[in-house]
């Protein structure tokens, strides 16, 4: 009787044993649905990065570049385009200097023999009212170029709407300038005096 309760018992243990053997190497279903969870993650993660790269690259094989980039460049390049038309307002330009001089040279050709009203028109008039005009159209273009800047690129960075608020600042009184040099506001052509002569007989 002790025989056979023993046998039992050794036959459980044995049994017990297997079970606990058979539980270690049976894998565990919550880490492989973990991990099948983690390589779908993965791979969704993957395509997306995928899918962003491919229309990156696509819009260079297009010849398109990121349009907020360009506008800010192009917004850039007139405003400072814009600053330099109003400062060359107020300073003055090589070409007004140059067609200056030109009119002077034809004023001095064409007054050789005039009076000296007219001479003085021609030699000095003329090329201080060719200084005006360059400057005035300089100033005008800076305002139409820091304009157009202003109006279409409201959203660029805050250094270039500041360039074209000067430049158009500047190129509003470049042509204010130019306008008085023109009218002869301020600065008359130089007149002559009248001079009387008086013969006396004897």
């Amino acid at each position: 009787m002790e025989t056979t309760k023993t046998a039992e018992a050794a036959e459980s243990a044995t049994e017990t044993e297997i079970d606990a053997k058979a539980a270690e190497v049976e894998p565990d279903n919550n880490l492989l649905v973990e991990d099948e969870t983690k390589t779908e993650n993965d791979s969704d993660t993957d395509s997306e990065i995928d899918a962003d790269d491919a229309d990156f690259i696509a819009s260079y094989d297009d010849g398109s570049e990121p349009v907020a980039a360009s506008t800010g460049v192009l917004a850039g390049a007139g405003a400072v385009i814009g600053a330099g038309l109003g400062l060359s307002s107020l300073t003055g330009t090589w070409i007004g200097t140059l067609m200056s001089d030109r009119q002077q040279l034809i004023g001095q050709i064409n007054s050789s023999s005039a009076a000296t009203a007219t001479q003085i028109a021609q030699i000095y008039g003329s090329p201080w009212h060719t200084v005006a005009l360059f400057n005035g159209l300089f100033g005008l273009a800076a305002i139409i170029v820091a304009g157009v800047v202003l109006l279409t690129a409201k959203s660029a960075a805050p250094w270039t709407r500041a360039v074209a608020w000067g430049g158009l600042a500047l190129g509003v009184l470049g042509l204010f300038i130019a306008g008085v040099m023109w009218f002869d506001v301020f600065t008359d052509l130089p007149q002559v005096a009248a001079t009387t002569t008086s013969s006396t007989t004897g």
